[in-house]
């Protein structure tokens, strides 16, 4: 039997406050916003009502909810992503709780994060995904985290963490960036030998080699899919390869948004205002090329010489970014953020799939100020007329693409 693709929530809990002259007045978003803007008594019960939006995912049948880490800026307001994840493992007992990721090198010691990650799973029941991420520059700039060697401690930051997990402690750890006499994390996580283990990145193939070697699950970070997306999919399936193993759907995932209205034209009407608040603000000085950018300077992200040369060829400053949209077709031709009744959404993320199998969906429902109740309609409208159909065309297409998938994933159940 071939496995259904996987629809999950992402929330990136953006602060929808901004006066309407923001993008006229402030040159970014990110880091150097000023905080004076947030307004605490608008702000009253706001995480609550995006932990809720969650839930309600989970009522109606997402696979999981998904949440990141992001630092200093109005466009994600999770820099500790463990402490929802923990209202969730409380308020929900349905759903994966998908955390993409904690950024080890912006945490002093990786055995607490070890902790906390086990922590929730046995909150959770087994329902944690553990993400790790190195970082893209916005944080580099804000926790004064140098770019170079983030990479290479990201990598023994992790190396400790599944040790923690699935070594018996106590044992002594001495690395390059870290040393501990003792090792020896309680609790240990309820899943075995420890939760699936999700990465970030982008086509490098370094990070794609240290993924395949590991086992883990590829998360492409990218807004923008059509042939590119293909790309990435066809690259990693190369890459594992290398090392003798054979791709499967369920191994990588993608991040999307999606808004849903009755028509076409319901969709853009109810969610125009959110979709621009989210573009023209949430995105500036981070997707933009307007305003002061500090997602890339000298030497940040670090991208290793051996890349370097594949990197100046397919990167081009002039390329306009996300939030350089102007209208509904410059969006459309994104195919970052769909938006359309269930039978157009349905229709573009089937052809998707058709382009490049992959397993994981991660949908991004609310975006920058949108209202609560539509968003929830947006998902409701989702979870039941596109969700069924994309669920069963992608076992077909899966199958079809991939006709070892029923004999492995068949063995797993029996197993």
């Amino acid at each position: 039997m071939v496995k259904p693709v996987e629809l999950y929530c992402w929330h990136f809990m953006s602060y929808p406050h901004l006066a309407p002259d923001f993008d006229q007045k402030h040159d970014t978003g990110w880091v150097t916003v000023p905080n004076t803007l947030w307004d605490k008594q608008k702000s009253r019960g706001l995480l609550r009502e995006y932990i809720d939006q969650l839930v309600y995912a989970s009522e109606i049948g997402f696979d999981g909810m998904v949440l990141n880490e992001h630092h200093q800026n109005i466009y994600g307001l999770m820099p500790s992503p463990n402490i929802i994840a923990a209202a969730l493992a409380h308020a929900t007992t349905k759903g994966r709780i998908v955390v993409l990721g904690n950024l080890l090198p912006l945490h002093a010691n990786p055995l607490r994060v070890a902790e906390e990650y086990a922590m929730l799973d046995n909150m959770s029941d087994g329902r944690l995904v553990a993400g790790f991420a190195p970082g893209s520059g916005p944080e580099t700039f804000n926790y004064d985290v140098p770019s170079a060697p983030s990479r290479e401690q990201f990598w023994e930051a992790l190396d400790l963490i599944r040790r923690a997990w699935t070594q018996p402690g106590p044992f002594p750890y001495d690395g390059k960036h870290y040393s501990l006499r003792y090792v020896n994390p309680w609790p240990q996580p309820t899943q075995d030998p420890h939760p699936p283990i999700w990465i970030p990145s982008g086509r490098s193939k370094g990070t794609l080699r240290e993924i395949a070697k590991h086992g883990y699950c590829y998360f492409l970070s990218s807004r923008s899919h059509g042939a590119a997306t293909a790309k990435s999919q066809q690259i990693f399936e190369q890459v594992l390869a290398e090392y003798n193993q054979r791709y499967e759907p369920h191994r990588m995932g993608i991040l999307m948004s999606v808004v849903v209205g009755e028509t076409d034209k319901e969709a853009q009407e109810m969610g125009k205002e959110g979709i621009w608040y989210f573009l023209k603000n949430c995105l500036k000085g981070h997707q933009r090329r307007e305003g002061r950018q500090l997602t890339y300077g000298p030497g940040v992200p670090y991208i290793p010489s051996s890349e370097w040369g594949d990197f100046l060829r397919g990167t081009d400053p002039t390329t306009p970014l996300l939030g350089d949209t102007e209208d509904w077709d410059d969006l459309q031709r994104s195919q970052s953020i769909l938006v359309g009744s269930p039978d157009t959404i349905y229709e573009r993320l089937r052809a998707l799939l058709e382009l490049a199998p992959i397993g994981n969906l991660l949908l991004q429902f609310h975006l920058g100020n949108m209202d609560n109740a539509f968003a929830r309609k947006s998902m409701h409208l989702f979870a039941t007329q596109v969700a069924p159909r994309l669920r069963e065309d992608s076992i077909r297409i899966f199958g079809e693409k991939y006709p070892y998938l029923a004999e492995t994933q068949m063995a797993e159940v029996v197993k």
